[in-house]
């Protein structure tokens, strides 16, 4: 058995109960856990079991199992970061929102100054 098939099923194991705790502390949503749970499950059956991503990979067409892991993982990294993209963008168009009310509420006029 390689050293790779060890070492992920464990990572798998704790990145798993570690998401679990922050959604127990309210720190992830739900959502999350799941969705990074399925993806820490994958990464230990693809350790345990290499051969079944050339099934996975003839399924869809690929001919070899490591190129059907990178394309699904270009996949997911492509999905985090189009998500966090749209994240930042709406927290950045809140924040102009919050400074034009604040500015506008600050707003210091002519006549306040000759006084």
């Amino acid at each position: 058995m390689l050293l790779y098939s060890l070492i992920f099923p464990i990572i798998s194991i704790l990145a798993i109960v570690w998401f679990a705790f922050r959604y127990l502390r309210g720190k992830n949503s739900f959502f999350t856990t799941i969705l990074w749970s399925i993806f820490w499950i994958i990464v230990a059956i693809f350790s345990l079991f290499p051969n079944l991503s050339n099934s996975f990979a003839r399924m869809v067409g690929i001919t070899r199992g490591l190129d059907f892991i990178i394309i699904l993982v270009f996949i997911i990294l492509f999905y985090t970061v189009l998500r966090l993209y749209f994240i930042v963008d709406k927290l950045q168009n809140d924040m102009n929102t919050i400074v034009k009310q604040v500015a506008i509420q600050n707003e210091i006029t002519l006549d306040d100054e000759e006084e």
